[in-house]
């Protein structure tokens, strides 16, 4: 019996023990499970974070795009409107010009036409109080004949004296008017010509460097007075003188376009006198342009002949009426 009982508690106790094991192993097991899930929570937490970190710098990465984008337009619409601006101001300052010289010239036609209708007066009234004055005579001639014959020559001869210097002084007067009158045509044509080479220098510079391939600026003057190196005693003004790193640009500037002028640079050129005027630039090939406001057809046509880049004025700018001809006349054909 006391066997049996202790076999009894025996296996009592073991169940017991089978069961808290059990209990143990379930407990374990739900605590691995328990930290499985948290283990995947925290996973899953740091995707979360990963994804908004990401989706943010995205967003950052986004904007900072679109900001570069707006100053990029903001920076390319500000150069437009100065681009538009200078374009602008220069059309109204070449408007200025012409109409300043449209003034002048209808100032000196007016005082021109006074100075004339002044003197066609004068010399009305001269001949007016010349008719009176002999009517008087004659009158006074009649009245005193017998009396006064001698008298009457004597001031008759008085009286033509005093026409005679009146014409002359009249004859005088009329032509210091025409002088005066020449005189300023002379100076408004310089004047003319003056803002046509101030319209061309600045479109010169770049057409030789960008179109006509002289190479990048050494130098650039206008208006130059020179003297030959072999006889000084002549001495040549040039317009414009371009000397860049490949060629020289030699520029000639008319305000009126005329044939004879043309003619007369392709004289100049085909004398080779250019590098007597500047023997420093003898080595360097020379780019002829004959350049004014306008050009007439036929003025083309002849510098295009002769192998000289004609230059005009453009809708905004001067520019080249005849590049690719004179380039393909001015280029040697390939050797065969």
């Amino acid at each position: 019996m006391a066997l049996e009982r202790f076999m009894e508690q025996t296996t009592t106790s073991l169940r017991s023990i089978e069961y808290a094991i059990r209990e143990l192993k379930e407990e374990a097991a739900r605590d691995r499970e328990e930290a499985a899930r948290a283990r995947q929570e925290d996973r899953q937490e740091a995707a979360r974070v990963r994804e908004e970190d990401r989706q943010e710098a995205a967003r950052a990465r986004e904007e900072g795009r679109q900001e570069a984008d707006r100053a990029r337009e903001k920076d390319r619409q500000e150069a437009a409107r100065a681009r538009e601006e200078d374009r602008q101001e220069a059309a109204r300052a070449r408007e200025e010009d012409r109409q300043e010289a449209a003034r002048v010239r209808e100032e000196d036609r007016q005082e021109a036409a006074r100075a004339r209708e002044e003197g066609r007066q004068e010399a009305d009234r001269a001949r007016e109080k010349d008719r009176q004055e002999a009517a008087r005579a004659r009158e006074e001639d009649r009245q005193e004949a017998a009396r006064a014959r001698e008298e009457d020559r004597q001031e008759a001869a008085r009286y033509r004296e005093e026409a005679d210097r009146a014409r002359e002084e009249d004859r005088q007067e009329a032509a210091r008017d025409r002088k005066e009158m020449n005189r300023r045509w002379g100076e408004l044509a310089n004047r003319m010509g003056t803002v046509v080479q101030d319209i061309a220098a600045p479109s010169l510079r770049r057409i030789a460097r960008e179109e006509l391939g002289c190479g990048e600026e050494i130098a650039f003057t206008t208006t130059t007075s020179r003297v030959r190196s072999d006889d000084r005693h002549y001495r040549r003004e040039f317009d414009a003188l371009y000397v860049g790193s490949q060629a020289v640009l030699l520029n000639e500037t008319k305000s009126t376009a005329l044939s004879e002028y043309a003619t007369a640079f392709v004289q100049f050129l085909k004398s080779g006198e250019f590098a007597l005027y500047f023997p420093e630039h003898r080595e360097l090939p020379v780019v002829p342009v004959f350049s004014s406001l306008k050009l007439p057809a036929n003025v083309v046509t002849y510098l295009t002949k002769n192998g000289i880049y004609a230059v005009a004025m453009g809708e905004s700018t001067m520019q080249v009426l005849n590049a690719d001809a004179v380039r393909k006349k001015r280029t040697p054909p390939p050797s065969s």
